[in-house]
């Protein structure tokens, strides 16, 4: 027995992390066996080591109660993300009110959750034309349609650029820091960056203020504005946009060194050029020196990635290649990615076709297949959005994001609380993906390798844990069942029911397993290969995945 576990562990530090294991495929009653050189395999395209988060566990606007926490902290979720609205706290000119952030951070951080916060909002009074509105965050593709512009065009004082943002820095009239340097009150987004950094950095002046406030900790990192490429949320150019990431990044690393600075997550869709319009701006930047002493202004780039599975791997690339082009290697985190559902409350149960959504099934596969691409990319955060239904896009828009429906009360579409089955994909993919370490991915059209964007019917991952075990998965990207087989690289394994979260013990004939693939159902979002939504194409979320973990 000692033997025979000796060579079933050689197999899987042979198999599982070095070479490429041999896969039979049966595509509807065709049969065809593959047996795959070293070549046809695809190496990791980023780095290994990867966390997860949700988007408003907590917020200022509305606080978690216990049970909110503990239902993120049962999936497995290490960060929250919310915004820290300007035009919130900065009630007039120069008076700031930080009570309801002050209780809404310190409660998540006393739960133990890392939080990012998005500074955005300019105050109505800092800002020339429309409504002081906060706009909602997340599940802008519902907002937008078919990719457009809400029409007519939305015009709030949130989105405009601050006044003073071209005014100096510091009151010495440059924009240099040096230690002890004050900063400008003429130029407003400085000023307030200044005073929410130097409040939550850890042992800031929070620490030494809020009642109960957890020793030592604090927020790091910073994302500078949400979706500044939706015209929604900023209706300055690229290089307005320049400008504020700027300021921001000088001004927060003078109050914290140590503060990481976020890029806004780009939803791309509407301007998928606004990333090298912003890096050329920063290119023809007047004191290059400090800009490159500041890293450009951004240590972080995050992309918002929904409804469309394998978009959440075209966004990372490309972007990626766009920071290429500029001489530029900046970490990725997928800030906002998810799928709302149709067939539950408070979805439009009436409307299997509405756009953009699924059901609870396909949200659960959208769950494993968004986080997959986005690991093997690289991102360092992914985060679902969200843990509850809460509001979505307001109280009519029938938006069931959640993997909860809300509870009761609640101040949109109370309910029950109840899981979704994407609850029980996340936790599974937090539990057997957080720092895991890409090892290959390959698809396949007919037994053939085939990489191209709108071919193949299988998507193939295999993951290696940190603890050794490997985790392979695999989807059906077409409206076609496959029979796949694939080489054991352990005596036995776990095949992990993605929408329950239970387990069945399987094991390998002559060392291989067999598996059947259900086809892919989701046809309401147009994917780059199928505009069209036809049936036969490619669809927007892959067929439930086969989710084995083998080894220890």
């Amino acid at each position: 027995m000692r033997a025979r576990r000796w060579l079933w562990s050689l197999a899987f530090l042979l198999l599982g992390g070095s070479t490429f294991p041999r896969p039979v495929v049966h595509s509807q009653t065709v049969l065809f066996r593959v047996y795959l050189p070293l070549v046809a395999r695809q190496e990791p395209l980023g780095p290994s080591g990867a966390d997860f988060g949700l988007v408003f566990i907590t917020s200022a606007e509305y606080h978690a109660d216990t049970a909110r926490f503990d239902r993120a902290r049962s999936v497995g979720a290490h960060w929250d993300r919310w915004p820290l609205y300007w035009s919130g706290v900065e009630t007039s000119p120069g008076q700031f009110q930080w009570n309801q952030v002050d209780s809404a951070l310190r409660d998540a951080l006393a739960q133990g959750f890392e939080v990012s916060l998005i500074l955005m909002g300019t105050p109505g009074f800092y800002a020339a034309g429309g409504a002081p509105a906060r706009p909602p965050i997340g599940g802008s593709i519902l907002r937008y349609g078919k990719g457009k512009s809400p029409e007519p065009p939305i015009a709030i004082a949130a989105a405009n650029p601050p006044a003073g943002l071209y005014a100096p820095i510091f009151t010495d009239g440059t924009d240099h820091p040096s230690p002890g340097k004050a900063i400008n009150p003429e130029n407003r987004w400085a000023f307030f960056v200044y005073q929410a950094v130097a409040r939550y950095r850890p042992g800031g002046l929070a620490q030494q203020t809020v009642p109960n406030w957890p020793s030592g900790r604090g927020v790091r990192a910073w994302e500078i504005w949400n979706e500044p490429d939706l015209t929604f949320f900023w209706n300055g150019t690229a290089t307005d946009y320049a400008r504020l990431l700027k300021v921001a990044a000088i001004v927060a690393r003078q109050a914290d060194p140590q503060a990481r600075i976020l890029f806004g997550g780009l939803a791309i869709f509407e301007k998928p050029n606004w990333l090298r319009e912003v890096l050329t701006a920063l290119q023809n930047d007047p004191a290059p020196d400090l800009r490159d002493a500041f890293g450009w202004y951004f240590d972080i780039l995050p992309i918002h990635s929904y409804s469309y599975a394998w978009q959440t791997f075209r966004y990372l690339n490309q972007v990626k290649a766009t920071l290429r082009d500029f001489g530029l290697s900046k970490e990725l985190w997928v800030n906002e990615s998810g799928m709302p559902v149709w067939d539950d409350y408070p979805g439009p149960t009436w409307d299997p076709n509405s756009g953009y959504r699924g059901t609870r099934e396909e949200q659960a596969a959208y769950v494993v297949q968004s986080a997959a691409y986005a690991i093997w990319l690289g991102a360092r955060v992914v985060f679902h959005f969200m843990l509850h239904d809460d509001c979505g896009n307001g109280s009519t828009s029938y938006d069931a994001f959640g993997l909860y429906r809300n509870p009761n009360p609640a101040p949109c579409f109370s309910s029950d609380a109840g899981a979704r089955p994407a609850a029980a994909a996340y936790r599974l993919v937090g539990t057997h993906l957080r720092n895991a370490t890409p090892l290959w991915r390959w698809r396949s059209t007919n037994g053939r390798t085939d990489w191209g964007a709108c071919t193949g019917q299988v998507e193939w991952f295999a993951f290696r844990r940190p603890d050794g075990a490997r985790v392979l998965l695999a989807w059906t990207r077409l409206n076609v069942p496959a029979t796949i087989t694939v080489t054991a690289v352990a005596p036995q394994g776990l095949v992990y029911d993605v929408r329950t979260g239970a387990a069945t013990t399987v094991y390998p004939t002559n060392g291989v397993y067999t598996f059947s693939l259900p086809p892919a159902t989701n046809y309401n979002t147009p994917t780059l290969c199928n505009p069209a939504r036809e049936k036969q194409g490619e669809a927007a979320v892959g067929g439930l995945p086969l989710f084995l973990v083998e080894g220890p």
